[in-house]
């Protein structure tokens, strides 16, 4: 672990277009829009990094991409495996189609259907275990340790941090030193992927984090002082229920997060419902969080745009059409 944080502290503007470049033809450039509606609510200037138009509808293809490329053809060969709540099974699932890599994914067994039907469509095998993510990741362990399959984290690994810099260096690349961006935090790899790229393009940017109330695991990690975790966790914002943080990304994100704030429920939905109504964007709950935050936030003394990151727009239609009708 001292050894990739040594590299992470030698990485540069000129490192991380590399490895964009490296991941280019794998992954789309979204788009980090102004958002009127946004900005009028809250009388500020806020953009919105839109990772739900993201190939697999979320940012999780960044990190697997640049993952893969990392493996060598035995590896490839042999295939992979993981445990995801969905997007980051979708994410593993098209980097390893397009390496044409054998991929199956566990998953816990209220991962919405239609995730689960969608990493299927990649070609991707699926098995429903445990009633968590947690457990699902022993079931995924324990599948690569009894065969030649290669275990891929799903945020707390090297390479899958380098690859989702490439979020934090779009956003700098388009937005000029922005005062503040907002992040979810489920495991942490997203947010310490943009904390990197902040660093060294925009180190006067705040970075805040957000998770749901029910599901807080790095935001009492870094008041214990270590990676903890949760006895219970509960949200319907699968993106972010993690209940214990990598050991990698506390590290990384103990140093350069300024604040993690936690939201409910129901704070997560109307930050849908604002999302599909007056910015005409859809997000699913967890992608949300970092506008539902917009209200925990002291705004006043930021200098320069906000930047909300939406990092997936996988929603089950069943709790779009939940939201909808709550918000009439």
């Amino acid at each position: 672990m001292n050894r990739n944080l040594q590299e992470i502290s030698n990485l540069n503007e000129k490192k991380l277009k590399n490895i964009r470049n490296k991941i280019d033809d794998k992954i789309l450039k979204t788009p980090c829009i102004y958002s009127e509606s946004l900005s009028n609510i809250w009388n500020r200037d806020i953009y919105l990094k839109l990772e739900n138009l993201q190939k697999t509808g979320a940012f999780k293809i960044r990190g697997n991409s640049y993952k893969i490329l990392s493996l060598d053809k035995e590896e490839i060969k042999n295939g992979v495996v993981t445990a995801s709540s969905g997007n980051h099974g979708l994410g593993l699932s098209l980097a390893g189609s397009l390496a044409g890599s054998k991929v199956q994914i566990y998953v816990p067994e209220k991962t919405p259907q239609n995730k689960i039907e969608k990493i299927k469509s990649y070609g991707a095998e699926v098995s429903i275990r445990g009633k968590t993510y947690d457990e699902a990741v022993e079931f995924a362990k324990e599948k690569a340790e009894n065969s030649d399959m290669t275990y891929i984290p799903s945020f707390d690994d090297f390479e899958i941090i380098l690859g989702n810099s490439t979020l934090g260096l779009e956003i700098f690349q388009e937005v000029k030193n922005p005062g503040m961006i907002i992040c979810p935090i489920g495991g942490g790899g997203g947010a310490s992927g943009i904390s990197i790229a902040r660093d060294i393009m925009s180190p006067g940017t705040e970075l805040i984090g957000v998770e749901a109330s029910g599901a807080a695991s790095m935001k009492k990690s870094l008041q214990k002082g270590k990676p903890m975790r949760l006895n219970d966790i509960s949200t319907l914002a699968d993106g972010i229920k993690v209940a214990q943080p990598g050991k990698l990304t506390f590290q990384i994100l103990k140093k350069r997060i300024s604040e993690i704030k936690t939201v409910t429920e129901k704070q997560m939905k109307e930050a849908c419902y604002l999302l599909l109504t007056e910015a005409k964007i859809t997000s699913e709950l967890a992608g949300a969080s970092s506008v539902a935050a917009l209200n925990e936030v002291d705004l006043s003394n930021i200098n320069g745009p906000i930047i909300c990151v939406i990092t997936g727009g996988n929603i089950d239609r069943e709790l779009i059409e939940e939201i909808l009708a709550a918000g009439r």
